[in-house]
């Protein structure tokens, strides 16, 4: 217990120390006003230093018809930015416009047999197997182009975009919806 105590009388002597030898001086001092204008509030005999400092004030306060000087007028403010994105214009959700989606035709240079997606939208993956990289997602109605054999768990298959992956066969019906 003795030695803690010491070791924090050391501790602060040696802040103590530091700070008397290597501080910048009486900081007080830069903060005070310069000598001209303590004479001049001496003289008019008025304490300056509890005043409001009426220099950083604006010029009209809009009471004598003039707009106040503080007020940043409309022109000189930054013109709101409108962000304009790539792609088609969007059009409304079809239960809103009375509209049905367009079913998706089948690829004009399909080798293979037409497939249609039955889920209502199923993962399309790079490889046969969940533990694959999901390529994106296929919506249900959609065609797909078979490359390979069809009678398997998973189908090799092409999409409208001509993206090559694999999908679940369970979800794929040669019936159109």
């Amino acid at each position: 217990m003795i030695r803690l105590f010491f070791l924090l009388v050391t501790t602060l002597a040696v802040i103590l120390i530091g700070l008397s030898v290597y501080g910048t001086g009486n900081l007080r001092t830069e903060n005070q006003p310069s000598e001209t204008e303590q004479a001049a509030s001496q003289e008019s005999g008025i304490a300056t230093d509890l005043l409001p400092d009426l220099s950083k004030a604006p010029e009209s306060n809009g009471a004598d018809g003039a707009p106040p000087a503080d007020l940043v007028q409309a022109a000189a403010q930054t013109p709101e930015r409108v962000q304009k994105f790539p792609g088609p214009e969007l059009r409304p959700s079809p239960e809103y416009a009375g509209e049905t989606p367009d079913q998706a035709a089948p690829p004009a240079d399909a080798e293979g047999p037409i497939l249609y997606i039955t889920g209502s939208r199923v993962n399309f993956r790079s490889g046969p197997s969940t533990g694959d990289r999901v390529i994106g997602a296929l919506n249900g109605g959609a065609a797909v182009e078979a490359l390979g054999p069809n009678d398997g768990d998973w189908v090799h298959i092409r999409d409208m975009d001509g993206r090559i992956g694999y999908m679940s066969g369970q979800f794929l019906s040669p019936d159109a919806p």
